[in-house]
């Protein structure tokens, strides 16, 4: 009878072993997931556009003038894009980067500007910096009734 008592105290033993074995290793896996997940760059967001002032342009019939701001967080962008008018980006707060079409990215740091022509592809508009906000100050001259953006299609990297 001691034999058969020892022998059961072994498989239990040995399975509760086992069983402490596969929760160590499933936390293990947990923890090693959760922290990859935490030194992975967190998604970039878009940027958020308020509208300051949306008007007819009193000498151009059909033509509306809109003055807006956008709100980059940091690491913040939006996807390649076109607007219908004409447009002019200052830079308020941060640095942006900025590609249009096939032209190189180029950074603009507050108090700098570009433009924009109508239907010009906006293939890169993003904050420069991973840790400060960008703020622009943005107005378009475009047509009446037509949506001021476009999104186009990502091209895939190669």
């Amino acid at each position: 009878m001691p034999c058969a008592v020892v022998l059961q105290f072994a498989a239990d033993y040995t399975n509760s072993m086992r069983n402490i074995s596969i929760a160590i290793l499933i936390a293990a896996a947990t923890l090693l997931a959760s922290r990859s997940a935490l030194d992975a760059a967190p998604p970039a967001s878009a940027g958020v556009v308020h509208t300051v002032l949306s008007q007819p342009l009193p000498s151009q019939p059909g033509t509306d003038v809109t003055v807006m701001t956008v709100d980059y967080p940091p690491r913040g962008s939006t996807p390649p894009h076109e607007h219908p008018g004409y447009t002019y980006a200052y830079v308020l707060e941060g640095a942006v980067v900025s590609q249009l079409d096939d032209h190189k990215a180029v950074t603009f740091k507050a108090g700098e500007m570009w433009t924009e022509l109508p239907h010009e592809h906006h293939m890169v508009s993003k904050n420069a910096s991973t840790t400060e906000p960008a703020r622009l100050l943005v107005f378009m001259i475009a047509p009446h009734g037509v949506p001021l953006v476009t999104m186009l299609p990502v091209k895939p990297s190669p």
